[in-house]
């Protein structure tokens, strides 16, 4: 559910992830339905990074109700993480806790072979395309992503779909920049496949979002606001903005700072 507004406090400190922009107004259904229509129809695998918590689960979501409408094919999705496979099962058991209903959790979870093991994560490479692996991590910095993409960045027939935010130097956001191989445990590999984006499934509120938020909540000209969790740009921006915005005083944390109520 959305956040409740603040009570009345000293000091806030803020993130600032989207801190100099908006949130793309794609429709992610839409844009998730013509990635995998384009991968379904040119026999291929698709390919999604995801973190475990909250991100993976609502990809299942999103595919589960595209293929219940009818807007995509039925095919064998596979959820190949271990964390994100328990993080689903606690989804379920505690859906009175997020805006899914129970059915809807049990619906993302039909039709997606989790795959627990070690063994269960290798077989995948012998399913015939077109298929769907989401797996960790979601920067492609670790976890069983690698070993898939190993095996297939260098067909032209696989793509690969981010759908979270990339920190600079991270190989996610290397294969964003366009490069032509990515370095995995130890050895090149050519990305040959195609690399898309959906950027609206950021549970990240933007800069406009976070203004309104304070404009709601409770606070006083007395309560003074550190901005922390965003690259230097984004948290410069948001300063300046909500000093031009509100009467709040607002302040990057530093490295070290210390801070007395």
């Amino acid at each position: 559910p959305p956040p409740r507004p603040l009570p009345e406090l000293d000091l806030l400190l803020m993130e600032s992830t989207y801190g100099n922009r908006r949130h793309d107004t794609q429709d992610p259904f839409q844009q998730l339905a013509e990635i995998v229509n384009r991968v379904a129809k040119s026999g291929g695998v698709l390919l999604v990074p995801a973190f475990a918590v909250g991100r993976a689960q609502a990809l299942q979501h999103l595919l589960a109700t595209l293929m219940d409408q009818g807007d995509i094919p039925k095919m064998p999705i596979y959820l190949d993480s271990p964390m994100a496979i328990k993080v689903s099962d606690i989804f379920c058991q505690f859906s009175d806790q997020h805006r899914l209903s129970h059915e809807q959790c049990y619906r993302l979870c039909d039709g997606v072979t989790y795959t627990r093991t070690v063994d269960e994560s290798k077989a995948i490479a012998g399913q015939a395309f077109p298929h769907i692996v989401i797996a960790g991590s979601g920067m492609a910095t670790g976890g069983r992503i690698l070993h898939h993409f190993k095996r297939l960045l260098g067909s032209s027939k696989t793509t690969v779909l981010f759908t979270g935010y990339q920190a600079g130097g991270t190989r996610g956001a290397k294969m964003l920049e366009g490069v032509d191989a990515v370095k995995i445990h130890g050895g090149w590999v050519p990305l040959r496949a195609t690399v898309k984006v959906i950027s609206g499934l950021s549970g990240h509120a933007d800069y406009l979002e976070l203004t309104q938020w304070l404009q709601q909540s409770a606070l006083t000209d007395t309560t003074r606001i550190q901005l922390i969790h965003g690259d230097p740009e984004a948290l410069e921006t948001l300063r300046v903005h909500l000093q031009e915005h509100t009467a709040f005083a607002v302040n990057v944390a530093g490295y070290r700072d210390i801070l007395r109520l």
